[in-house]
């Protein structure tokens, strides 16, 4: 998709120009006020505003050109979407079902997924907010869209039923392969589902890029925040049953995680948070710390939020973690940039993202 667009409402100017990719979760973040849902109504035709957007080869707006939002066919979400009162969950999903673009999935398929197969008859008006949420995406992912417009879909749901949530949804639209484009606000969310961020501030772009990069960005809040993380992309390799372990290899680097589900080649997501990342001068075999990663300080940051503490920047060569230390270690260590050093991370401060 490509964006050209500036639109202008109650003193309120959105102006953004950029390429979102074809494929995977598109993250739109940024304070109250910055033009996120705003952008996601004029890309879903709600609010007109002035330029060009295309997806693949079609125009959707230019000065001779405005397809109307339901010739857009895109599905579009957010916390308030509603199911038809009066009509059961299957009833619902059939809705749209019969109104759904060729070669869509399958009921089956989605009703799986989502795990609502022991809703189907229940009235939509009896169903909690979490359960009302999945067969809303259902609903949306059954009309077969060529892209998911979200805004803010769990902000509703407690942290159990958001996290439960966003997992099925996100192994939905991997087996799609369709485009998302959401609005979080929970950084949680956005570490969990994230390949691309956009930074809104003010109506402006202020940063686009890939989440890993996005996430050590000092422009951006994400690396000062108390559960500030790194997220990385690795395969399993192996488990060890003794011990409740799974091997995950990260580059040329391997890490030692409690057991998740997945089979030898899985591609799996993990959070290392600042705060549960150390640092050793040598190899320490005598620690009961059990990862232990050949690193090179990047960076020694000193964000003002951050009283009494530092922020280190740490080159793994194929990515790179972040630590947060006392001011005191850095200084009794020694900590320099260009050093190298050794990243220590708690099995058990890995997660799945």
């Amino acid at each position: 998709m490509k964006i050209a667009l500036e639109y202008t409402a109650s003193g309120f100017a959105l102006k953004l120009d950029c390429d979102l990719p074809d494929t995977g979760f598109s993250v739109i973040a940024g304070p109250s006020g910055a033009g996120k849902t705003t952008l996601l109504r004029c890309l879903a035709g709600f609010n007109r505003g002035q330029g060009r957007i295309t997806f693949g080869n079609t125009i959707w707006q230019d000065q001779q050109v405005f397809v109307k939002p339901e010739n857009r066919q895109i599905g579009y979400m957010d916390q308030e979407s509603v199911l038809f009162p009066h009509l059961n969950v299957e009833q619902n999903l059939d809705f749209a079902l019969q109104r759904a673009r060729a070669n869509g999935p399958q009921l089956e398929q989605v009703i799986n997924g989502f795990g609502i197969g022991h809703l189907l008859q229940r009235r939509a008006d009896s169903l909690s907010g979490g359960e009302a949420q999945r067969v809303c995406l259902a609903r949306s992912l059954l009309a077969n869209p060529r892209l998911l417009l979200l805004d803010e879909p769990f902000a509703a749901l407690d942290e159990e039923a958001r996290t439960e949530l966003a997992d099925c949804l996100h192994q939905m639209i991997s087996a799609l392969g369709l485009p998302v484009l959401m609005v979080v606000h929970e950084f949680a969310t956005l570490t969990r589902l994230a390949d691309q961020v956009l930074y809104l501030d003010h109506g402006k772009l202020a940063g686009q890029g890939a989440l890993a990069d996005m996430l050590l960005d000092e422009r951006f809040p994400f690396a000062a925040r108390e559960d500030a993380c790194a997220v990385l992309s690795g395969k399993v390799k192996q488990a060890d049953q003794e011990y409740g372990l799974v091997q995950i290899q990260i580059g040329q680097h391997h890490v030692m995680v409690p057991a998740i589900a997945g089979q030898p080649g899985d591609a799996v997501r993990l959070r290392f948070r600042a705060a549960d990342v150390s640092i050793a001068l040598a190899q320490d075999t005598g620690s009961s710390i059990i990862n232990s990663i050949p690193v090179q300080i990047a960076e020694i940051r000193q964000p003002a939020q951050m009283t009494g503490q530092v922020l280190l920047v740490l080159d793994a060569g194929q990515f790179s973690l972040l630590a947060r230390l006392t001011q005191k270690s850095v200084s009794e260590l020694g900590l320099v940039v260009g050093q190298s050093v050794f990243a220590q991370v708690k099995a058990s401060a890995n997660r799945a993202a």
